[in-house]
């Protein structure tokens, strides 16, 4: 059976409601468009679907990273062909086994303590990700980056082990460069106010409702490519609408500017209006995936989790929640540089293979309610997801109807966003739905790999805690490699391996769609996080 939500578009009283709550005193309302000339002055008031947990984006990789790019700059900018350009950095040079950087830093660039950016701030940086009492959990602090002051404006990296997706962690706002005073004498600190080098300034945060930044008045290093000086707008305002509903209705009425993460069922219709401007990127990486605990029963059985890799009707559960917006994916994103177009182990809908792989694992009795059962016990799991995030509901409600049919119960935990993130970090589910979105293959070291694994000193990132001696040696010589075709070779064998070993059922890919009012202008991409980049925008009222 599949559940099929229908189409709104008249503002229901109680989505009109919230939205003024938040947006009170925003403005609101049609006007000229943008033009092809920036304009100076003017707030942006955006509407996101996720407030951040805490700010810092050297600790925390999830939802803040999405909010806190206006404040930091990085020291090289993604183009999002696999190629770099300059910014907080001038130039640098790779050693040939991508283990060993060496950056030269811009000698203008001040950050909004009025701190001057030098080698000694960018070491300050690396250090506090590789300090394990900072719980980071980025890429970036599991590569065990040593950085080493050369000269003022010279910095050498060196890394535990040679990685060639280095630069497209460091460009990603989650390794935002911060203010080496704020990290040294007021670490507390960073959770709810940073202190970067970014066009923007932190103003306010009041939780549960936006985030405000003022123009950097001072501001003169944006990404080589930009005009570079001072943002053309006053201020961004971010308004916390994590209702899919209200936040769409918030572009449908004028009330915000624009809307980051159109919800799916609406995505195709805003692509298709003259009404607003709007872009989509359909994101790489590791999209929607089910991760499944390897650690606990029943996932430590790799007969189990093979049985729920074919069991679900992928297509039809990702049809159904998504309304037809994302496509289903193997296990990297088709717009990942390092898919393998020609996959051959690829994941079949086979419900035959798997109610066979659940009686070989001793699953092969019913009790009363028709759950499949062995010695006695339920075959059950839990999953936890954000209660906030009526797309998660959606698709794991699916999830549960599929497995149903297999004799396998799965709970569902809706909890608030915070006890979400101490789950995952501590491992604390049965299943963990997320995605992840980079634009390397490096995600499957990542999420796969077992030295990504939590170690009691970090938080690591492989969901599943699987360990696989063969995978991890593809994705050693992977990271290893300065050329992208031998990369790609050895990150193809790892995705043609991932399905035998089935420690995660990948859902589907997903677009990030924004759409502003006609008076927007301005609107770029950040590739390196795919997100939209406001440094550039502006508005004409």
């Amino acid at each position: 059976m599949r559940i099929t939500l229908p189409r709104r578009r008249l503002l229901p009283a109680a989505a009109t409601t919230a939205l003024a709550l938040v947006l009170v005193s925003c403005g609101g309302g049609q006007s000229a468009d943008a033009g092809d000339e920036p304009v100076e002055g003017g707030q942006l008031t955006v509407a996101l679907r996720d407030e951040p947990v805490q700010l810092n984006p050297l600790v925390d990789q999830g939802s803040g990273a999405h909010s806190v790019r206006p404040v930091v700059d990085s020291l090289v900018w993604d183009n999002g062909d696999g190629t770099y350009s300059p910014w907080l950095a001038e130039s640098w040079e790779v050693s040939e086994d991508a283990s060993h950087y060496t950056f030269h830093l811009r000698d203008d660039v001040t950050f909004h303590d009025g701190e001057h950016l030098d080698a000694e701030a960018v070491k300050a940086n690396f250090d506090f990700v590789v300090d394990p009492e900072n719980r980071s959990t980025g890429s970036t602090a599991k590569l065990q980056p040593e950085a080493t002051v050369v000269d003022e404006y010279t910095l050498e990296v060196q890394l535990e082990a040679p990685e060639s997706s280095f630069l497209t962690l460091i460009a990603a706002p989650y390794f935002g460069i911060l203010s080496p005073r704020q990290l040294q004498d007021d670490p507390e600190s960073l959770a709810d106010t940073l202190i970067g080098t970014g066009p923007f300034v932190f103003d306010e945060w009041v939780r549960g409702q936006s985030l405000t930044y003022t123009k950097n008045e001072d501001y003169a290093w944006g990404p080589e490519g930009t005009h570079g000086g001072p943002a053309y707008l006053d201020s961004i305002r971010y308004v916390f609408l994590p209702e899919d509903q209200t936040r769409y209705n918030a572009l449908l009425t004028g009330e915000a500017d624009m809307v980051d993460y159109i919800p799916a069922e609406y995505n195709q219709e805003v692509l298709d209006s003259d009404e607003y401007t709007s872009d989509s990127f359909l994101l790489p990486g590791v999209g929607y995936t089910l991760h499944l605990n390897t650690r606990q029963e029943p996932f430590d059985d790799v007969r189990v989790r093979q049985a729920l890799l074919h069991g679900l009707d992928r297509e039809g559960i990702v049809a159904s929640s998504t309304f037809g917006a994302y496509p289903v994916q193997e296990y990297l994103a088709e717009t990942t540089p390092d898919f393998k177009q020609d996959l051959e182990n690829t994941i079949e809908f086979d419900p035959d293979l798997a109610n066979q792989l659940l009686d070989e694992a001793g699953w092969d009795e019913r009790d009363s309610e028709g759950y499949r059962t062995r010695d006695g016990e339920r075959l059950s799991t839990e999953v936890p997801f954000n209660s906030e995030n009526q797309l998660d509901q959606r698709t794991l409600e699916q999830v549960q109807i599929d497995a149903r049919e297999l004799g396998f119960e799965v709970n569902l935990l809706p909890v608030p966003a915070a006890e979400h993130s101490e789950r995952m970090y501590n491992g604390d589910y049965g299943i963990l739905a997320s995605f992840q979105s980079e634009s390397t293959g490096m995600q499957l070291w990542r999420l796969y790999g077992s030295d990504n694994v939590s170690d009691g000193e970090t938080i690591g990132s492989n969901a599943s805690f699987l360990s696989d001696p063969e995978l991890d040696e593809l994705l050693a010589q992977a990271r290893q490699s300065a050329d992208p075709e031998e990369r790609a070779g050895y990150y193809g064998q790892a995705q043609e391996l991932l399905p035998e070993l089935a420690p995660a059922v990948p859902l589907h890919s997903r677009a990030r769609t924004f759409a502003a009012q006609p008076y927007v202008g301005g609107v770029g991409w950040d590739y390196a996080w795919p997100q939209p980049y406001l440094y550039e925008a502006w508005v004409n009222r």
